[in-house]
């Protein structure tokens, strides 16, 4: 990976630790945000309604993150960079975390390519790609992707690059929603590599430190979201 990349990788767990309100307003504003915390502060996470591959209407937040243990991703389906290898990482990641956490972390990947990425296109993708549980794709309106897509920092410096999504960054934000703890790290790096970050995010040094229940933690009232 070129310095630039690492540079970009570094500064969005930054990012995403100080994060406030985004600049981009969703379009349904009744609960358009969702309290979160993130780096041990509470922050105001995007929780626009948007519509998975098989049709469902989702808030993001509170139907995909919220008490979980998720990967979130941008990508589109007629990408020919680096989405599918960057795809390929992610599902062989979440299957070297079975074992170690007992689970499959949750993979929420968000269209780059609203316009053409409609559900029936993106069911056909994940059929493509062998219809893995656990797997969400996501399209709605552009203005709502985009607000998600800047407060979890996939932002090239160079707004020229930055507009172009050919150029895309393939990054993944790994969450434990429940404990606050985020990484972020380039699809790119491999497989083994993610899946040592996404354990070191849920806390898991060894068989014996998993968590009860690490890939889903309901809310509760006391937690206060």
């Amino acid at each position: 990976m070129d310095r630039s990349r690492l540079a970009i990788v570094a500064g969005v767990a930054a990012t995403l630790a100080c994060r406030g309100r985004p600049a981009s307003a969703p379009s349904d504003g009744t609960r358009a945000f969702a309290e979160a915390v993130i780096g041990g502060s509470r922050r105001r996470f995007p929780n626009p309604v948007l519509t998975s591959h098989d049709g469902r209407a989702v808030r993001l937040y509170d139907d995909l993150v919220r008490g979980r243990f998720v990967l979130l991703n941008f990508a589109y389906t007629r990408c020919e960079g680096k989405c599918p290898r960057g795809l390929r990482t992610l599902l062989a990641a979440r299957s070297l975390l079975l074992p170690r956490l007992g689970c499959t972390p949750g993979l929420v990947t968000l269209t780059l390519d609203p316009e053409h990425d409609t559900p029936e296109v993106l069911g056909r993708f994940v059929a493509a790609h062998g219809g893995p549980g656990g797997w969400t794709c996501l399209t709605g309106a552009p203005a709502d992707l985009e607000t998600v897509r800047r407060f979890l920092g996939f932002v090239e410096p160079d707004p020229r690059v930055d507009a172009d999504r050919s150029q895309h960054g393939s990054l993944v934000a790994i969450g434990d929603d429940p404990r606050g703890r985020w990484q972020v790290a380039s699809t790119q790096m491999g497989a083994a590599q993610i899946a040592q970050l996404a354990l070191r995010a849920a806390g898991v040094s060894s068989p014996a430190s998993r968590p009860a229940n690490a890939c889903y933690q309901p809310a509760t009232a006391s937690s206060n979201r």
